[in-house]
Parts: C-alpha cells; sequence; structure tokens
C-alpha cells in the first residue's frame, strides 16, 4: 500500500505533534485515527485534506513522498543528461566533489 500513514507520522514528528492533536484539530476521535492507520485505510478526500493542512504539507506528498518541487529537480536533472555526457572526466569529478559537499 501507499506510505501515507508513514508521511503523516514523519510529518507529525517534524511538527512536533501528536496523533490525538491531529485527530482533534481535523474533528475526528482519536479511536478513529488510530483505527485507519491500524488498518492501512486511507481517509476520503476531504479528511485527508484536513490533515495535510494541519501538517503544513500537499495531499500529494502524504501519498506519493513527494514534492513538486522534488519534480521540478528532477525535471532539471534530466535536461542535463546530454550536457553532462559531453564533459570531461575531470570536469565530471569536479561536479561530483561539489554535489558531496552539499550533503
Amino acid at each position: 500500500m501507499l506510505d501515507f500513514w508513514k508521511n503523516v507520522k514523519e510529518e507529525l514528528d517534524y511538527n512536533l505533534k501528536t496523533q490525538k492533536e491531529l485527530a482533534s484539530a481535523i474533528g475526528i476521535s482519536y479511536n478513529t485515527l488510530q483505527s485507519w492507520i491500524t488498518k492501512d485505510r486511507l481517509p476520503d478526500a476531504d479528511q485527508a485534506l484536513k490533515i495535510a493542512k494541519q501538517l503544513n504539507t500537499s495531499v500529494e506528498y502524504l501519498v506519493t513522498g513527494k514534492t513538486e518541487e522534488q519534480k521540478g529537480v528532477k525535471q532539471k536533472l534530466q535536461n542535463m543528461i546530454p550536457k553532462l555526457n559531453h564533459l570531461s572526466d575531470d570536469n565530471l569529478d569536479l561536479i561530483d566533489v561539489i554535489a558531496g559537499r552539499l550533503k
């Protein structure tokens, strides 16, 4: 299944919120939220949107684990591949060093 609840849990940790706080904020009981998580049941679109808003993220991120920004980066990298094919080994090594320092 999708990693929806894994992503929700990571965002809860990042936002320093508990599952009880999330349930209360979106207007459901803690037991309902626990049932969804335990059964790996996705909430309906309205509830998913409420969850995303409470976690300052998007439904897309909660479902896919990816953001629009990541899609843009992937496209930029794909556009660079033909250019990289024309570089010397020394230049490619330099790019690798720079990329390693960005971690």
